[in-house]
């Protein structure tokens, strides 16, 4: 399902899109607050930073909340701010919360576009008149089992997928995927991983995470092993993780819609394309001695395969 551009929609229906963007905002500042990131405030600006790791989902530069337009004169510090941490010059944001001008602001800076990713939301009780459908239970194949876990299981899972290029990953790139003891936060409760077997081999797994403040659950990631992978079993498990999440109190569940067989199976679930996840850099040949990513030993990954 699709709701129009702004310039179609009636004032209560930009209203309230905005609303479950801003929620959504509200929820990856919590996730990566979790992760142990530094904020700090540059003018109309944020700075995330993480003190240890480099990747991209915990360092950039960030409209505060609440701001309806920022300068590239409080972007550029932010930015600088980000190089004097010797990380990488990076700008992400939610469009549809500010003003299409925004992106124009941060190309003149000489920024580009890194990655576009659409969000799909599921806002339950529907939105502007529009209802979604319930996520009923679905039918389980013959000899597939699914395991809900929020132990040490889906994270020796989730080492052993993101290592081997046998296994599709789907992620909206915004939440990394916590593998390691020392940062996941599946000891508070906040995550839940879904696993899927077939006669015990693993075929699939995804991971939700979910924010009680916000009441919003975010499909962080979904793995699927390829020889395996049909649409009925990607329904079938990214339908799991929505209940998973609807089951923890979230009256809201984004996820990625990174092309359009992903975006087509969503709406087949009722969610809704409302929104774009927009990341902008800095080019690498005006960037020297920084280091972009981390090491990939490191137990906090950014899954994007």
């Amino acid at each position: 399902m699709i709701i129009p551009s702004e310039a179609f929609m009636d004032d209560a229906t930009v209203k309230e899109s905005r609303q479950l963007l801003r929620r959504i905002q509200d929820h990856l500042f919590q996730a990566h607050s979790a992760f142990g990131v530094e904020h700090e405030s540059a003018g109309f600006v944020d700075v995330i930073h993480h003190p240890q790791h480099r990747l991209p989902d915990l360092n950039y530069v960030t409209p505060r909340r609440n701001t309806a337009f920022v300068s590239g004169n409080y972007v550029q510090q932010g930015l600088n701010r980000l190089r004097e941490l010797e990380r990488f010059p990076r700008v992400q944001y939610i469009e549809g919360i500010y003003p299409p001008m925004f992106a124009q602001v941060l190309e003149g800076l000489g920024l580009h576009v890194e990655r576009v990713t659409a969000i799909m939301v599921y806002p339950l009780g529907g939105i502007s008149g529009t209802i979604v459908p319930p996520i009923r239970k679905p039918r389980t194949p013959s000899g597939v089992t699914l395991e809900l876990t929020t132990d040490e299981r889906g994270i020796t899972l989730w080492r052993q997928v993101w290592r081997d290029p046998a296994y599709d990953l789907l992620s909206l790139g915004v939440e990394p995927l916590a593998v390691g003891a020392d940062l996941t936060t599946v000891k508070t409760g906040q995550e839940i991983d879904v696993l899927m077997y077939r006669s015990d081999f693993p075929v699939g797994a995804a991971r939700i995470g979910v924010q009680e403040t916000t009441k919003s659950a975010h499909i962080v990631a979904m793995a699927l092993y390829r020889e395996t992978r049909s649409p009925q079993l990607t329904k079938l498990l990214l339908a799991t993780a929505m209940r998973a999440g609807l089951a923890r109190g979230a009256t809201l569940v984004f996820a990625p819609g990174e092309n359009q067989e992903d975006r087509a199976l969503c709406e087949k679930l009722g969610f809704i394309d409302l929104g774009r996840m927009m990341c902008y850099a800095a080019r690498t040949e005006n960037v020297n001695g920084i280091q972009e990513y981390d090491n990939l030993a490191q137990p906090v990954l950014a899954v994007r395969r």
